[in-house]
């Protein structure tokens, strides 16, 4: 599912990643859409598809409380990394997103 390795660090200088907790009832691919609007300051609805970089399902089944990544608490350590509009995106089964601009974006 990586097409790139990102990691909570990959920031430009001058940038601030976005750091997004899942509410209650939102999925993961929700939560990917929202972070990279608010870290570009783009309308959900004038970005590009999140379908044309990664299956939503996918994303969304990996990090489901019951899913193999999930402890007895429903979070468990496992991470999805890609890029989406122009963004380094990652994941996190604990319910977080984080979304890096490019520094010169």
């Amino acid at each position: 599912m990586n097409d790139a390795n990102y990691s909570d660090g990959d920031v430009g200088a001058d940038s601030e990643p976005v750091i997004r907790d899942r509410e209650a009832g939102e999925s993961a691919a929700e939560s990917v859409v929202s972070a990279v609007s608010e870290a570009t300051g783009t309308d959900p609805l004038r970005m590009p598809r999140l379908g044309d970089v990664i299956d939503p399902d996918a994303l969304n089944a990996l990090f489901l409380a019951d899913s193999a990544w999930a402890d007895e608490s429903g979070t468990g350590g496992g991470t999805v990394s890609f890029r989406f509009n122009d963004c380094a995106v990652t994941v996190h089964a604990d319910g977080r997103t984080v979304v890096s601009r490019p520094a010169d974006a």
